[in-house]
């Protein structure tokens, strides 16, 4: 079952997610995100996934339609800090070419395995 908080910030609102995004999860997330923009009317989304012990290609998808949602509202979306599961699922996918990622919601730098050698998925 996944866990999301929502916590109002200045730029916007932090959705903190915690357990697996898997099928179910990406459904639950979909509703969240949703409800969320629909009662904050936020300028910026931070989707923070530390808490995310499992992601499959489900919950990649809807990390995407989570970022197209808040555009369509006039906003953004930033994920922040991702597990490292999470991270290499989307570098393995491509996925971290259409999100932003960053490690704190205040970092300006993208978060990359190349920042980050001991999440390189080429095992090098």
């Amino acid at each position: 079952m996944l866990q999301i908080q929502i916590t109002p910030s200045e730029d916007g609102i932090v959705m903190v997610v915690r357990g697996d995004l898997d099928v179910e999860g990406s459904g639950e997330l979909r509703t969240s995100v949703s409800e969320a923009l629909r009662t904050y009317s936020p300028a910026h989304v931070d989707l923070e996934l530390s808490g995310v012990g499992f992601i499959d290609c489900s919950g990649c998808r809807a990390l995407l339609w989570a970022r197209r949602r808040a555009r369509g509202k006039g906003g953004s979306m930033t994920v922040v800090r991702p597990s490292s599961l999470v991270l290499r699922l989307l570098r393995l996918l491509e996925f971290d070419r259409e999100l932003e990622i960053r490690g704190t919601p205040e970092d300006t730098t993208p978060l990359t395995l190349e920042a980050n050698p001991g999440l390189n998925c080429r095992g090098r």
